[in-house]
């Protein structure tokens, strides 16, 4: 959905408050399979940076596996962009002496299914600001004539939604459409974009290729750990039987015969489970 850039324009709009007008997709216009190591075999990554006309970069990661260390893994990814930024500009003979003057700040949207702060709110916004003045860092970048924050991280955190949140409605339609609610305002022309493009019917025929795999490795998982569950219940009652049968047996409930014809071993083989 990302990659259409009409959409993630104004997921940026709406989330950064940006006023930029247009955006380009400069990476991650492939879908790839993230390296992970979560036992999970079904894991699917998009990583996608958008430039707006303003100079800002936004970076979007959206994945299909659970991450440890999420915080830490989104600073990352914001200072590998910085210095990426920084090289590029000294790749550029005519940059070289502008550097730090063209170069953007770099922001970041979180979207999880989980909780990660106390309260209620479901959008957090994380910036730099000083400790008792409260005053906010902020940086101009090559020509512009307004000042930019110098970092900005926004998390949505989907579970917390919640009719009535008290959060521009501009930025709750997102937590409405990406934790699959029902809109609690008619939506408009990129939201119904938005819908359309995860129709399974507007899919390209690559993309439904994916899609069907996806679903299959997710229909062989949950199959796979449906039956280990119930092998594993099978088991337990087994064990139990066993331990149950074993303790009659040395409190002289029951004798060796019984005992074996219960547990269908010989008597010679009873000795095994004493």
């Amino acid at each position: 959905m990302f990659r259409n850039e009409e959409v993630a324009l104004q997921f940026v709009k709406d989330i950064f408050d940006l006023p930029a007008k247009s955006a380009k997709i400069i990476e991650g216009n492939q879908i790839f399979t993230a390296n992970s190591n979560v036992v999970l075999d079904f894991n699917i990554a998009v990583d996608i940076l958008v430039e707006l006309d303003n100079h800002a970069q936004v970076i979007i990661e959206v994945q299909l596996a659970k991450q440890v260390f999420f915080v830490n893994r989104i600073w990352a990814y914001l200072c590998k962009q910085v210095n990426e930024n920084i090289e590029k500009l000294k790749q550029n003979e005519e940059e070289k002496l502008a550097i730090y003057k063209k170069l953007p700040p770099v922001y970041v949207a979180a979207i999880v299914d989980q909780n990660y702060f106390d309260g209620d709110e479901a959008i957090s916004t994380f910036l730099i600001k000083e400790e008792t003045r409260n005053t906010e860092l902020k940086i101009y970048v090559d020509s512009d004539t307004k000042e930019m924050p110098l970092l900005k991280i926004v998390f949505l955190e989907l579970k917390k939604y919640k009719e009535g949140l008290n959060n521009d409605y501009k930025k709750i339609r997102w937590l409405e459409f990406f934790g699959n609610k029902q809109y609690t305002s008619k939506p408009d022309d990129i939201l119904i974009q938005a819908d359309n493009l995860l129709n399974l019917r507007n899919l390209s025929k690559e993309e439904k290729l994916m899609y069907d795999e996806i679903t299959r490795q997710q229909d062989h998982y949950w199959a796979s750990l449906a039956y280990a569950q119930e092998e594993g219940r099978a088991e337990g009652r087994v064990e139990e039987k066993i331990n149950t049968i074993i303790s009659l047996l040395k409190r002289g409930y029951i004798n060796r015969e019984l005992a074996a014809e219960e547990l269908k071993v010989s008597i010679e083989e009873l000795d095994n489970y004493l």
